[in-house]
């Protein structure tokens, strides 16, 4: 007897979205027409997506803004999904230190595949998807860096901290 096979329906499917190990679409980045996702990594990247109309998001704002100045060498990047006339006043909830880049939902969601906000990747060098974390706090925003803490071992610790020797 074969076995009737049930399909989904595709509107009841879920998209699965990014995973680990990998490797995230090197897509041009909104509004800076040369310049490419793979051109932001060093050793390693750190990628934030936030919103301005996801209740999530306010904690993760102030946990990112905090991850910047905590860990300045971190290479750490947030694509904010907001319109474009609010973008600036948005950017000002950050640390002038802080990189942020204006991002559709097509962009986050259609091109990069991402999971949805607030959410965190960091990639290696070649692009490779290593840890996923939700953004929503500091302490989450650590874990997404524990792989990569090696690289910033590699500054002086008195640029981590801040101070002058």
């Amino acid at each position: 007897m074969n076995p009737i096979e049930k399909t989904i329906p595709s509107f009841l499917k879920v998209e699965e979205g990014l995973q680990i190990g990998d490797y995230m679409s090197n897509i041009a980045i909104p509004h800076y027409e040369s310049l490419h996702l793979y051109d932001l990594i060093t050793d390693h990247l750190l990628l934030a997506t936030i919103s301005t109309t996801c209740a999530a998001c306010l904690p993760a704002m102030e946990a990112l803004n905090t991850f910047v100045q905590q860990y300045p060498t971190a290479n750490m990047h947030i694509f904010l999904d907001t319109e474009e006339d609010t973008f600036e006043k948005a950017k000002q909830v950050f640390h002038h230190t802080a990189k942020i880049y204006h991002a559709s939902d097509d962009v986050l969601f259609g091109e990069l595949k991402t999971r949805g906000y607030p959410w965190a990747y960091g990639l290696n060098a070649d692009g490779q998807i290593i840890t996923i974390e939700h953004a929503g706090s500091l302490d989450y925003l650590e874990k997404l860096l524990f792989p990569f803490k090696k690289f910033l071992n590699q500054q002086p610790v008195s640029s981590l901290k801040g101070e002058s020797q």
